[in-house]
């Protein structure tokens, strides 16, 4: 692989998280959040990959769920240091958290009308839709990281829960 530049596709057009239509990705070393969703980024524009995380969600999400536990470490320590560095941080820990929510369900993330995407989720927090918004909308704050994390702690547990009855419903 190579190095890509993309349109944005029409399924992340989300100004949260794109300020400009096109984005650069390094096909050799992706890395699903730098930048935000790109595994999305490419296969919505048609680029063939091997493994796409949604179907082989085990290694994905627990990268996703590792590289959540050193930001939130990192975010527990700026919010309690009161500095306002917080933005990006929080950007992209909601970005893994899309990631994870879709993800875990086996889709791609999709950040058109996510709200009704995340309400038809069956592995989902309760309240999913409200508590991303609250989220989205206060993400300096300290109680939208407290949010944040929750949810994290959350959909893991929901997605463990889909994992142990799957897993004893082929036994």
């Amino acid at each position: 692989m190579s190095r890509y530049v993309l349109n944005i596709p029409s399924e992340l057009r989300d100004p949260y998280f794109f300020t400009n239509e096109k984005v650069e990705i390094d096909g050799s070393q992706i890395v699903p959040w730098d930048p935000f969703f790109a595994f999305e980024i490419l296969h919505f524009n048609g680029v063939s990959l091997n493994r796409l995380p949604w179907f082989v969600q085990g290694e994905w999400i627990e990268d996703i769920v590792r590289e959540w536990r050193e930001e939130g470490e990192y975010l527990e320590k700026v919010f309690k240091n009161r500095s306002k560095k917080t933005k990006e941080s929080m950007k992209k820990s909601i970005g893994q958290f899309y990631m994870f929510l879709f993800w875990s369900n086996k889709q791609p993330a999709n950040l058109n009308e996510w709200e009704s995407k995340v309400n038809r989720l069956a592995i989902k927090p309760v309240n999913a839709v409200e508590r991303i918004t609250f989220i989205r909308e206060n993400s300096s704050h300290y109680h939208a990281y407290i949010q944040l994390a929750q949810l994290f702690e959350e959909q893991h547990k929901q997605y463990a829960k889909f994992l142990a009855l799957k897993q004893a419903s082929i036994k």
